[in-house]
């Protein structure tokens, strides 16, 4: 956590998984209305009065809006909360690789002629450890934070519906 610099990314990037988790379930709400207006039958239809069947088309069009607004709100989220994890994940990256740069440079002469201290090795360690780090810090703390916002957010509202 120290090396996540600057720490108002962070906050910001948890709201943007806020935002993108808890657009699907209101996802769900606007495409049932939708679905639920858009399953009037057949043969009701000529039998509707103009003012029901202009309502209705109006509703219809009305959802269709709300469903394109998310669909553009849900892409800019995303696209803002992958590039903030990214950027947090390579300031992580930077900042161990800098760390255990610094500490291979402050050991003694005599400990680089041990084979397990080889150049190889070290910087085979370099690249590798810090890349697995960063996809365990970075790259998996999105989806879980944004899978469990959905899910807190999809049983809130099937609460609220439900009472």
């Amino acid at each position: 956590m120290e090396w996540n610099r600057p720490k108002i990314l962070i906050v910001v990037a948890l709201f943007f998984t806020l935002c993108t988790g808890a657009s699907q379930p209101f996802f769900a709400i606007f495409l049932s209305k939708i679905l639920t207006y858009l399953s009037v039958p057949r043969h009701l239809i000529p039998y509707m009065t103009g003012d029901f069947s202009d309502t209705l088309e109006d509703l219809i069009n009305f959802y269709c809006i709300i469903i394109g607004i998310f669909a553009v709100a849900t892409f800019l989220s995303m696209f803002f909360q992958k590039y903030i994890y990214l950027k947090l994940s390579e300031n992580v990256t930077y900042e161990m690789r800098h760390t255990l740069y610094n500490t291979i440079l402050s050991k003694h002469i005599g400990w680089f002629d041990l084979r397990e201290n080889s150049v190889g090795v070290l910087s085979s360690s370099m690249a590798q450890d810090t890349s697995l780090v960063n996809g365990v810090s970075s790259e998996s703390l999105g989806p879980v934070a944004e899978s469990s916002f959905a899910m807190l957010c999809g049983c809130t509202i099937g609460f609220i519906y439900c009472w």
